[in-house]
């Protein structure tokens, strides 16, 4: 999933969460996602940067109190890289300026993704990027059949023609 997040001033702190919580898999267990967050403006204590709960990856059942979050400081530019087992949420903004960023989570090619790009995308803006980037939005399969779609390829719905979905 790929999304601009815009914390504007005087909006109040995220709920903590984990970005793969919403897969019915009991904790501890390895991360079935992992995501990016890149700052598009300075992330300061003051503006709403991310907050995250340290070490809370390698959590079982607990639950994080609000007193543990930690914001991520970091300068326009900057990304952060976390696995989508991590408890975090976007702070709360005490500043006058909005902050930007840029996430885009990523999940294991055997899960169903939170976007089904496959299907918000027109079939001319996939074929316009790469390989890599169209298996990265779903045109793609993970063996040996996980992904097709009418016991094919998704990959062959961007050849010319008509289609039946």
């Amino acid at each position: 999933m790929l999304q601009v997040i815009n914390i504007l001033p005087g909006e109040q702190a995220q709920m903590l969460h984990t970005d793969d919580g919403f897969y019915p898999i009991p904790r501890p267990r390895a991360a079935l996602g992992a995501a990016t967050i890149w700052a598009i403006d300075d992330f300061t204590a003051d503006n709403g940067a991310t907050d995250i709960i340290a070490g809370s990856h390698l959590w079982g059942d607990k639950t994080p109190k609000e007193a543990d979050r930690t914001p991520v400081v970091m300068a326009a530019g900057s990304c952060v890289f976390f696995l989508g087992t991590l408890w975090h949420g976007g702070g709360a903004n005490q500043s006058d300026s909005a902050r930007l960023a840029l996430t885009a989570q990523y999940c294991e090619p055997w899960l169903r993704p939170q976007e089904a790009f496959t299907l918000s995308m027109t079939r001319d803006t996939v074929r316009a990027v790469s390989e890599d980037i169209r298996r990265m939005l779903g045109y793609s399969i993970h063996p040996p059949f996980i992904g097709q779609v009418d016991g094919m390829h998704p990959k062959r719905l961007l050849e010319p023609g008509p289609h039946p979905i």
